[in-house]
């Protein structure tokens, strides 16, 4: 297992602050760069308070911040402006930056809804994912639901969940977490992706295997995938 890199720990730990999620979603909704003055009263916050978590979206290189241009004399007012994010080179930072997004789409949304829509776009998020090439065993070749069971477990590993079968095959023990800071901050939202994520790849693989919940946080790092077979499928 490849651990994450302590960059894209720094990186993403910038978004497990509501505060620095509402700055960065005004200003990707902006469309162009906001004073200081601009982003503090797109979000409520002061502008002490806004100074200091635009500054982390800069460290994180979420944001830029540029002196403005002025033709008249005075001191010029900083600008801050949201950056497009670097091409993905793996299944892990393309992981990440579609969570971002589906974090900011979500910012702002009656709270009751964002988990099912979050499922959704974790869902979604399978189609535009590459299938990768999935080791199985004889038994799996000829069973449909070990077919997809292997599969679920190589997306999960590709992700650094650090999957764990159960025996009987009815759970998946993910025992690392490497989303854990913006998971905290917003588990609603970023375990149900994860959920959807499973039931994209589960669904994908044409089997009666499906993904019924997810229990987040049972221990530090600990979450539990709970799997099910549909109504014409046989037990594992």
């Amino acid at each position: 297992m490849v651990p994450v890199t302590g960059r894209a720990v720094s990186a993403y730990r910038t978004l497990a602050s509501p505060s620095r999620v509402a700055l960065l979603h005004a200003l990707q909704q902006a469309g162009r760069p906001l004073s200081l003055d601009e982003a503090s009263q797109a979000t409520g916050l002061r502008a002490s308070t806004a100074r200091e978590h635009l500054d982390r979206l800069v460290a994180g290189r979420f944001a830029t911040k540029e002196p403005e241009v002025r033709t008249t004399r005075g001191r010029p007012h900083m600008l801050y402006e949201a950056v497009e994010r670097e091409a993905l080179a793996d299944a892990d930072s393309w992981f990440r930056a579609s969570l971002m997004t589906i974090l900011l789409d979500g910012y702002g949304k009656r709270l009751s809804s964002r988990p099912e829509a979050a499922a959704r776009a974790g869902q979604e998020l399978v189609a535009t994912w590459p299938p990768g090439r999935v080791e199985t065993s004889a038994d799996a070749d000829e069973d449909p639901a070990l077919r997809q069971l292997a599969e679920l477990e190589a997306h999960l590993d590709d992700l650094r969940f650090a999957p764990e079968v159960a025996p009987d095959g009815s759970a998946i023990h993910l025992r690392h977490c490497p989303f854990l800071d913006i998971a905290r901050a917003n588990t609603d939202v970023v375990c149900s992706v994860h959920l959807g994520i499973a039931r994209g790849v589960l669904a994908r693989s044409d089997g009666p295997l499906r993904a019924e919940r997810l229990d987040p946080f049972v221990g530090p790092e600990h979450c539990i995938l709970h799997l099910a077979v549909g109504p014409d499928g046989a037990p594992l």
